[in-house]
């Protein structure tokens, strides 16, 4: 149950991150440590192998994408505070 909350969680941060600057962006890089955490009943089978018995799955994708999407957010609201061009 509590990955499906978390997951639901992660969704919805990341549809309204945009909308509260880097706090939005603070809450979406901990909602998607959190998924990455709780994920292991969701996780499906292994994309890609690290060690035996570790690697990356289907569900470790949204957290990451999460992380990746937040670092984004971050860079640009930053680069805007300072007037530089974002794109």
């Amino acid at each position: 149950m509590l990955p499906s909350v978390v997951l639901a969680g992660l969704v919805l941060t990341a549809g309204l991150s945009g909308m509260f600057g880097l706090r939005g962006a603070l809450a979406l890089a901990t909602m998607s440590v959190l998924w990455l955490l709780v994920n292991a009943p969701m996780e499906g089978p292994l994309l890609f192998a690290v060690t035996d018995g570790h690697g990356l799955t289907g569900a470790d994708l949204a957290g990451l994408t999460g992380v990746a999407l937040a670092g984004f957010q971050a860079l640009v609201l930053v680069r805007r505070s300072r007037g530089r061009p974002t794109g």
